[in-house]
């Protein structure tokens, strides 16, 4: 008799698991995840209603049809410049088409088919810009903006080192900083630029002859061999057959672009090893800057920081309802709101919006300058929300028959806090200050989004040029315990010998 149910519970597990295996089997179809730009029009750009159009896009799913997947099969994933190696060493793409140029010290990091298209460096400007007409004439105080992470922002940096170059993720955003007229120049790949002239008529041209030579290649694993032979040989024939020049022309042409003549595919052997480089002859000096722009951004956020967040504990304490329920809702906004989004705030809604730079717009620094004081700016109004709440927990502490008799005294709220209050907060709570202090030290690496040229910029950019990533790693981990350390022993000794007594 017990067989009956188990043969019942069989015959259920079945008629459950059956349909779903099928499913299972039907719904598991081959799929090729691409990396390309989501932002640049001729080349790689995602349409309003969802679709992917460009020259790198007809490329990739030419590319993919060789290789057996469909348009259909094919799944998009955006590859911002400063991402790509990452999306390709974490298995997250199979390949990459995104404006890729191929230089040896990413060759020692990824493997590249191709190159599929030759062009160079070029600038873009307002339309009646007449002042710059080549990369020579934006030394004459002139603000460029590039993207990070991409060869032609650290090339302008390097052959024009007294230009003004301002860095962001996108070139959307270095788009939208020229046409609000913070920036004076956008400079990449001459085929980028042209497609962003074609998409806005009249708004903005090109300056100047195109002064590099980039060769993009399809990016995909260093070790995958066979991939990249496969890539190769759906590139020579997509050439062959007349469907790469009628790709160009279908998205370049219109830009006024002339179709060249298509490049052959380089068939390189694998850098073998790590490239010599002497990462302290070259950028030992870069280094020591890099770190001292980091202590200053946290010595004067922490100033900053201090004074927001003494004010905010005031304010919090007040027995004024208005002023304690204004700092309750500063503190639970900010605290709950992202740096990076603070800092991104701070320079696309203050500076490029609003216009306010901080710095005078002649200057010769101004986009250092700017930079800087808006992350100060940023830095300073959310580490102060910390503050407030640190020195708060202080006041707690203290007990209240003190208050209640300095009131008895006659002294004022503003006497009481000043005199009574503050004083013995500040003392309780040394040690979590200099936790504080410490974690504003270590997000001032998040000050590298809107282009300060602090440890975390200096950074990325040596990853980029070299494939020394765990010696570039430890250098600047090195230089960050070297900062934050001696902090929290000074901080827990302060804390130690000026406890308050009870």
């Amino acid at each position: 008799m017990a067989s009956r149910p188990l043969r019942l519970l069989a015959l259920v597990l079945l008629a459950v698991l059956v349909p779903l295996g099928l499913t299972s089997c039907s719904d598991g179809g081959k799929k090729i995840t691409i990396g390309t730009k989501f932002d640049q029009p001729g080349l790689a750009a995602k349409l309003p209603d969802g679709s992917m159009a460009g020259f790198d896009v007809d490329v990739a799913r030419y590319v993919a049809e060789e290789l057996g997947y469909s348009p259909d099969e094919i799944d998009w994933k955006e590859a911002p410049s400063p991402q790509r190696e990452t999306l390709i060493q974490n298995g997250q793409v199979d390949y990459i088409v995104a404006t890729y140029s191929i230089t040896d010290a990413r060759k020692q990091k990824v493997g590249f088919a191709g190159p599929y298209l030759v062009t160079g460096q070029g600038l873009l400007v307002r339309a009646g810009e007449t002042d710059i007409t080549g990369p020579q004439s934006l030394e004459n105080n002139k603000k460029l903006c590039s993207v990070k992470g991409s060869t032609p922002a650290q090339r302008i940096k390097q052959m024009y080192p007294r230009v003004q170059v301002q860095v962001y993720d996108t070139y959307s955003a270095c788009l939208e900083a020229l046409n609000n007229g913070i920036m004076d120049a956008l400079s990449t790949d001459e085929v980028i630029l042209a497609g962003y002239a074609a998409q806005y008529p009249g708004k903005f041209k090109l300056a100047g002859e195109p002064f590099s030579v980039e060769n993009y290649g399809i990016g995909l694993h260093r070790e995958d061999l066979e991939l990249r032979e496969q890539v190769n040989a759906a590139l020579e024939k997509m050439i062959s057959t007349g469907a790469w020049a009628q790709a160009f022309q279908r998205n370049l042409g219109p830009a006024g672009i002339p179709t060249p003549i298509p490049p052959q595919p380089d068939r390189y052997t694998n850098v073998a090893g790590v490239a010599d480089v002497d990462l302290l002859g070259e950028y030992g000096a870069k280094i020591l800057r890099a770190f001292w722009v980091t202590i200053q951004l946290a010595v004067f956020s922490a100033i900053g920081a201090l004074v927001l967040g003494t004010a905010l504990a005031a304010m919090r304490l007040s027995p004024v309802p208005v002023l304690a329920w204004l700092g309750t809702v500063y503190i639970n906004v900010v605290r709950n709101t992202p740096l990076t989004l603070i800092l991104l705030f701070c320079s696309f809604g203050l500076a490029q919006t609003l216009g306010v730079t901080l710095a005078h717009t002649d200057s010769s620094s101004f986009v250092v300058d700017s930079n800087f004081r808006l992350a100060v700016l940023g830095l300073s109004v959310y580490t102060a929300a910390f503050v407030c709440e640190t020195l708060r927990s202080g006041v707690n502490t203290i007990p209240l028959g003190q208050a209640e008799a300095a009131r008895s005294l006659g002294l004022t709220f503003g006497q009481n806090l000043r005199l009574i209050l503050l004083p013995q907060a500040f003392r309780a709570v040394l040690v979590p200050l200099g936790s504080v202090l410490i974690a504003l030290i270590k997000n001032t690496t998040i000050a590298s989004a809107i282009g300060v040229t602090e440890a975390a910029l200096l950074m990325s950019e040596m990853i980029e040029n070299t494939a020394m990533l765990l010696v570039v790693g430890s250098i600047f981990a090195v230089g960050f315990i070297i900062l934050t350390l001696p902090l929290g022993l000074l901080f827990g000794r302060l804390g130690t010998r000026l406890a308050v007594l009870r």
